[in-house]
């Protein structure tokens, strides 16, 4: 992020990506001088040489660290304003490595990761019913070290696949493998006695995920747990997907 905190001061605050900083320095109408005159990183003095039409800040002079939040100023002339000219490095980019995963107790994905350069949301996606769904988001905690996160899954009996990932400030998705688990338990089954002739509710065996779908292809209500309630809906046939599999029922 770049601003102005008062006049003669630009404030410019990111994320350490090993990435420096490029500035344009124009010259003042009174002859050798320029517009800057003074950098600081994080307080500490920035020395390297700034009297120039354009200059680097090198953030690695001040020992920041990959991950690392850091507060450049600029100090400059009242009548004039430098320009940094790769703002984009402020942001945080999506770099974490997945290094570790399972499915544990109670049914939660855990994952961990490393070398987050920034607080970038997790997006935790499953396969079922043909396509990719999502499942879950997680803050990121940003940071070089190792971050432990956890997401509650409904998986079915057989193989399961989950996948993560990250939107950059470019829009930019950044996907981890596909995390394939082999599931060994009892499948979901409807237990609703009659799908012909369903008012209120359609109830589960024990907790899935669901989704009904009208002829249209909308998705009118998902969430998951052991009952549906249909009540809202009009009378008509509709899709019932569940676990890894659908039904048709009829709303009355």
């Amino acid at each position: 992020m770049a601003k102005f905190a008062s006049a003669g001061e630009m404030v410019l605050k990111g994320i350490y990506q090993g990435k420096d900083l490029y500035i344009i320095n124009p010259m003042l109408d009174i002859g050798e001088e320029y517009c800057a005159y003074e950098v600081t990183i994080n307080e500490k003095p920035f020395d390297d040489v700034i009297n120039s039409s354009a200059f680097r800040i090198t953030l690695a002079y001040v020992g920041l660290e990959f991950g690392q939040e850091y507060e450049v100023i600029i100090k400059h002339h009242d009548d004039c304003t430098p320009k940094l000219v790769n703002p984009e490095v402020l942001k945080p980019l999506s770099t974490y490595e997945l290094v570790d995963y399972e499915i544990g107790y109670n049914n939660m994905l855990k994952f961990t990761t490393h070398n987050e350069s920034g607080q970038l949301t997790f997006y935790i996606e499953e396969y079922r019913w043909d396509r990719w769904i999502e499942v879950g988001q997680i803050p990121g905690e940003g940071g070089p070290d190792d971050r432990e996160y956890s997401q509650k899954v409904y998986p079915f009996n057989g193989e399961n696949q989950f996948r993560i990932y990250q939107v950059d400030n470019l829009n930019r998705k950044f996907y981890s493998d596909t995390l394939t688990f082999e599931i060994d338990k009892e499948p979901v089954k409807v237990t609703t006695p009659s799908l012909r002739k369903v008012k209120k509710e359609i109830t589960f065996s024990s907790e899935t995920y669901f989704a009904v779908i009208n002829e249209f292809g909308e998705e009118l209500i998902t969430g998951s747990g052991t009952v549906v309630d249909v009540s809202p809906l009009k009378k008509g046939e509709y899709f019932l997907n569940f676990e890894n599999e659908y039904v048709v029922f009829k709303k009355k």
